[in-house]
């Protein structure tokens, strides 16, 4: 009984639901211990009665606090394990699962940027792995949407400019857009791996030959020697080159 609440609570989430109908469901469901329970009968008989008894009433409300903070604390780790669930769902690759995680922790903490991102993270998945060309721009818009809101609420949060950039790029083919994410993330944060190998390949898609080499030199400037990754650069400067030395020809 306690689950079907909760799904119902989950079903009505998108805007409909406060969190004062959130708390007062858990309040008169039956999720309720015997505890609670006592103290709800306690304080309505309370309230009552014709004369009201002033020592009754404290150690009424002092029960009423503690249930409260027990429906608070239960909330709170709901959150907690729904949004840490979301996120080992989307390491698996289970990305419908952790969409529906992710929006469980979203309803109960709104305004989460964390949360946000990982769900722009889970969309531009299910965006990439869509069939359909109207499902594939769907769920690309939805992550789109939830990287702004990301970063409207933290600025500075470069995982999401980072997401967002690659979601410009192989989402919506905005070039432009996708290279200003990664240079924004390179303003602050010049060594920044995966920022210069994504306007490595940006540049390199778009026919920028000299400035995607420019960013793979300052990754072999950067990566540590036996890097599997500076060989990865390296490879695409020697591949550049000839690219560059077949069209001078």
């Amino acid at each position: 009984m306690c689950l079907n609440i909760w799904r119902l609570i989950v079903n009505i989430r998108n805007r409909f639901v406060s969190f004062s109908l959130l708390f007062m469901i858990f309040f008169i469901s039956s999720c309720d211990s015997g505890e609670d329970r006592r103290a709800i009968a306690k304080a309505k008989k309370a309230l009552a009665r014709q004369t009201k008894d002033t020592g009754e009433l404290d150690r009424v409300r002092g029960e009423l606090r503690r249930t409260i903070n027990r429906k608070i604390q239960a909330v709170r780790l709901l959150e907690s394990a729904s949004r840490v669930l979301g996120k080992k769902y989307l390491e698996l690759g289970s990305y419908y699962l952790a969409e529906e995680a992710l929006l469980e922790s979203e309803f109960l903490k709104p305004y989460n940027a964390f949360i946000k991102k990982d769900l722009g993270e889970c969309y531009y998945f299910l965006g990439l792995a869509a069939s359909e060309y109207e499902e594939r721009d769907n769920f690309f818009s939805k992550s789109r949407q939830y990287y702004l809101k990301t970063l409207e609420l933290e600025p500075d949060l470069t995982e999401a400019r980072y997401g967002l950039g690659l979601l410009l790029f192989f989402g919506f083919d905005e070039v432009g857009g996708a290279i200003g994410e990664m240079q924004k993330i390179l303003e602050h944060e010049t060594k920044h791996v995966g920022a210069h190998f994504a306007l490595g390949r940006f540049y390199y898609e778009i026919g920028e030959l000299n400035k995607s080499l420019g960013e793979y030199i300052a990754l072999t400037r950067i990566l540590p020697r036996n890097s599997p990754k500076k060989k990865k650069a390296e490879e695409n400067i020697i591949r550049i080159n000839r690219e560059m030395g077949s069209n001078e020809r």
